[in-house]
């Protein structure tokens, strides 16, 4: 088969390149051998790659291996063309190998195509594995970043899907696959909103994609935001009548919104489809709730809609297309137990218990060993400053032991700072409890905040007691007293709290300066010193921290030397009760913007 490998060769070198690629293919169509020269195997190779002839390259390659065509680069072609002709385990044994011989500024190029084989095979681990190593996302094609970002989320990596999205939409911009995985990392994570907003990135680039429109019908839903999902599932429902997830949450959204009858249409359609038992079941039991105009008395129903105006379907489309700023959060069941004053509190408690049980559980773990961790963390705190009053010999304190001194001024002060931590973010921790109707955002305020008061206070009764039976004795005072200053300490750090976490939606950044601002109040606030043992020049500025006047009213029930004169507990509480009212007047204004964040 010289002859047709010379006149190849000719052409070739003549510059027709097309005449040279038709003898080519002719004569590997045929079965013939062909051994045109190695230095132009990669570009027939690539040629026949380009006219989707992938079964002429490979042969092709095979054959110029034989004859002595071997190393790195053989390799790699060969990998390539099993891969595009599906041989998916040799390509991948193939690249294996070619990756191990090849040049160090080369395996980025082979490293890519491996670990995209490995994405189509399904070994996404070993894909993952390899991008990492080998690539730097910011480099890659638009196509191979997602192939990248795929093989991290489908390996589990949320993290590192997430910053590799990221990455590759900062330099090549959004793209529908990409923004899909994006969403599903957010929506996996419990971020509706960040979801969401890939959603609609994706969706810029290619508005007709079904996933995405999905994903961002259901970020709607997961925020809360029953009018804005409901007209984004409708609009799918009628396009993708098979989607019966989308039809079930349709449905909650309707009967969400008081649309009753709407929903039951929905319901039919999703009882006549397999699967999803459990959630038909609950959607049928919450349909029937309450009684339906369809089974009532069909000679009566402008007295039934005059005595429940709720299920008048004008009413019921005027209530589902009120603003969102503006849409009540109540559900037909809240509102029928609007005036039951014993039935809406114990559906408080019940809410307020069930929210403490999960903070619990998630700060302290499962097990009771966890809760520990409340009496370690003030331990070190005490045991680090005692230890500073030891050797700089201030071992005793105005009669008063040094660690009873110190642990009556930092578990006093815990209560502040400890509140005011657990208050900050607690809307954004916790926003998807807000999805069901019975939590409102107070019921989390109070759960959390009684959570870190009956937390400090049995940190406190344990550090007493502890120092009573093993460091000394002392004479306690009034109990009534102790629990007043630790009272007032609760409320300012909820106060606090309140407003911080709502004037973050101005700007980040006051956190951030009231977080320094801590620092400063935990030196400030009595830990070191009383009121008493300042210079009255410094005594006279320090009175105006009201922290100050609650430590000192604790630490004096425990040495009457500690509760000098100079303590005001009135003064302390206007401080106190007016940084709680700003707080609740700042929660109460702005609660929907820090919702919306």
């Amino acid at each position: 088969m010289a002859a047709p490998a010379d006149e190849f060769s000719k052409l070739y070198g003549a510059g027709d390149e097309e005449g040279a690629l038709d003898i080519a293919t002719r004569t590997l169509s045929s079965g013939a051998l062909f051994a045109p020269p190695f230095e132009s195997v990669s570009w027939l190779c690539e040629a026949l790659r380009r006219r989707r002839r992938f079964r002429l390259a490979l042969a092709l390659i095979s054959q110029a291996q034989e004859r002595g065509y071997h190393g790195w680069r053989a390799l790699y072609l060969r990998g390539t063309l099993e891969a595009l002709n599906r041989r998916l385990h040799d390509a991948m044994e193939t690249l294996d190998r070619s990756l191990s011989q090849s040049p160090e500024d080369k395996r980025p190029e082979v490293a890519t195509v491996l670990a995209r084989v490995n994405v189509i095979a399904g070994n996404y681990e070993n894909a993952q594995r390899l991008f990492a190593k080998y690539s730097k996302i910011r480099d890659l094609a638009p196509r191979t970043a997602d192939v990248a970002v795929k093989a991290a989320f489908c390996a589990g990596n949320m993290d590192l899907a997430l910053n590799w999205a990221r990455q590759s939409t900062n330099v090549h911009g959004a793209t529908a696959e990409r923004a899909r995985f994006l969403a599903m990392v957010h929506m996996d994570r419990g971020e509706w909103q960040e979801a969401r907003k890939a959603a609609e990135e994706g969706l810029k680039a290619d508005a007709g994609n079904i996933g995405l429109s999905r994903l961002k019908a259901l970020a709607f839903f997961r925020e809360g935001r029953i009018v804005q999902a409901i007209n984004h599932l409708e609009g799918i429902a009628g396009a993708e009548s098979d989607w019966t997830e989308g039809k079930i949450v349709l449905c909650k959204c309707l009967v969400s919104a008081g649309r009753r009858q709407e929903a039951l249409v929905v319901f039919r359609s999703i009882e006549r489809e397999s699967g999803f038992e459990e959630e038909v079941a609950l959607l049928r039991a919450q349909l029937r709730q309450g009684d339906d105009p369809s089974e009532s008395d069909a000679g009566d129903v402008r007295t039934y809609r005059e005595k429940n105006p709720f299920q008048d379907r004008e009413v019921q489309h005027l209530l589902a297309n009120v603003p969102d700023d503006f849409a009540p959060s109540w559900t037909r069941e809240s509102i029928a137990n609007s005036g039951n004053i014993p039935r809406a509190i114990g559906k408080l408690f019940h809410s307020v218990r069930t929210i403490m049980l999960r903070e619990t559980m998630a700060r302290f773990g499962r097990h009771e060993i966890g809760y520990l961790w409340a009496i370690i963390e003030p331990l070190i705190h005490v045991t680090v400053v005692s230890c500073i009053f030891y050797f700089i010999r201030m071992r005793d304190t105005l009669g008063m032991n040094v660690v009873l001194f110190v642990a009556t001024g930092i578990i006093p002060l815990f209560f502040y700072m400890k509140t005011y931590s657990g208050l900050v973010n607690v809307l954004k921790q916790n926003r998807p409890l807000l999805n069901h109707p019975g939590v409102q955002p107070m019921d989390i305020f109070f759960a959390r905040s009684i959570l870190e008061f009956f937390t400090q206070l049995f940190v406190f009764i344990v550090f007493v007691v502890a120092i009573y039976l093993f460091i000394e004795e002392y004479k306690f005072g009034n109990v009534w007293s102790i629990l007043t200053n630790l009272f007032g300490l609760w409320i300012t750090g909820i106060g606090m709290g309140l407003l911080i976490g709502s004037l973050v939606v101005f700007a980040e950044s006051i956190k951030n300066v009231m977080d320094g601002s801590n620092r400063i109040i935990y030196v400030a606030s009595g830990v070191f010193f009383t009121l008493d043992m300042m210079p009255p020049a410094v005594a006279e500025y320090l009175e105006w921290n009201p922290l100050l006047h609650f430590v000192d009213g604790v630490r004096g029930n425990f040495n009457p030397l500690m509760g000098g004169t100079r303590v005001d507990i009135g003064y302390a509480y206007v401080c106190a009760v007016a940084i709680l009212f700003c707080g609740l007047v700042a929660d109460r204004a702005l609660r929907h913007r820090v919702l919306d964040r």
